[in-house]
């Protein structure tokens, strides 16, 4: 998540301040980094000019990481372009756009965003397809080049750099499915489907139990006074309901602003652009969140009032059992 960051600015004797934004986990370069990043800088230039891109690269990305510029973004963009990385290379024009934009280089910022606006069209795409039964595997994962595919980029074409591209899907007690794609250019689309995952060893999924208990089994806990056995579950239920509540809440609220962070730069369902596709993908996380929170609130709040409302004078035997996905109560009321 980038970092707000205040600068004052003085100009014509007139105090004016900048809000801008920056990287996540980005720290000032000190002297050493300044010196080292602009050495690699140098020698990358020279390496760029005598045809050698792919030894550039390296050091580019070196240069940007200790001291991050608009300049090298846009260099490392071209070295990208020189080595066929084509996606790669669009990535980073409009990222050296947007870091342009911010320190006020006008010419720099419209050079990388016509640069981009022309490599675009060139750029081969890959589809990712989640099959319906693999949707329905709970806790899937799916990376594509080791980095995770989150669910708002399921079906949509995402410009990916020609060559190898091994996706995978894996999920808690399921066999992990890996498959291979190979991407050509320019301008293709190429596409991958997930299929059903195969449990593990073939083991049966964990089923919840509503049998009565076999004979011999532990007689249930019996109330001996005070609020009843039923009652102390109501308040228990209730106390469920009230942090689902709030838990579905805050994560409601954090999944309608990254949901307005993601439409700056995407257009209605489509998103490409980098930044746009990582709010989407952390909009559409904390919307399950809250959701989920949201309807075992309601749960357990339905429940903890009932419970309280019928609950009997009499002695009342209950016993309150935790499985793994579940909650089980059982007894007589």
């Amino acid at each position: 998540m980038p970092a707000l960051q205040l600068r004052l600015l003085l100009k014509g004797g007139v105090v004016a301040a900048a809000l801008t934004l920056t990287p996540a986990g980005a720290h000032a370069a000190t002297p050493a980094d300044s010196a080292a990043a602009q050495a690699l800088y140098d020698q990358a230039k020279r390496l760029l000019q005598e045809g050698k891109a792919a030894e550039a690269c390296p050091k580019l990305e070196e240069s940007q990481r200790l001291d991050p510029g608009s300049g090298t973004l846009l260099n490392l963009a071209r070295c990208y372009e020189q080595t066929a990385r084509l996606a790669s290379a669009w990535t980073k024009y409009l990222e050296a756009a947007a870091a342009a934009a911010g320190s006020g280089n006008v010419q720099r910022e419209k050079e990388a965003r016509a640069r981009a606006a022309a490599l675009r069209p060139t750029l081969s795409e890959l589809v990712i397809e989640v099959s319906e039964a693999a949707k329905a595997v709970s806790g899937l994962e799916i990376t594509r080049d080791g980095e995770r595919v989150g669910s708002a980029q399921w079906g949509v074409p995402i410009p990916a750099d020609t060559g190898e591209h091994r996706v995978a899907a894996s999920a808690p007690g399921r066999e992990t499915w890996q498959s291979v794609v190979v991407v050509k250019g320019p301008g293709g689309t190429f596409t991958t489907t997930i299929p059903a995952l195969a449990t593990v060893g073939g083991s049966a999924p964990v089923v919840v139990s509503t049998a009565p208990a076999p004979t011999g089994a532990a007689e249930p806990a019996r109330s001996t006074g005070g609020l009843g056995t039923q009652r102390t579950v109501a308040l228990v239920a209730g106390g469920v309901g009230v942090v689902g509540v709030v838990v579905g809440s805050i994560f409601g609220i954090k999944s309608k602003s990254d949901h307005d962070e993601a439409e700056k730069y995407c257009d209605g369902g489509r998103c490409t652009d980098a930044r746009g596709v990582s709010a989407g993908n952390a909009a559409h996380s904390a919307g399950n969140v809250s959701t989920v929170a949201m309807i075992v609130g309601g749960v357990g709040l339905a429940a903890g009032v009932t419970l309280w409302l019928t609950a009997p004078k009499a002695p009342a035997t209950a016993a309150l059992k935790l499985a793994p996905g579940s909650v089980h109560l059982q007894g007589s009321f």
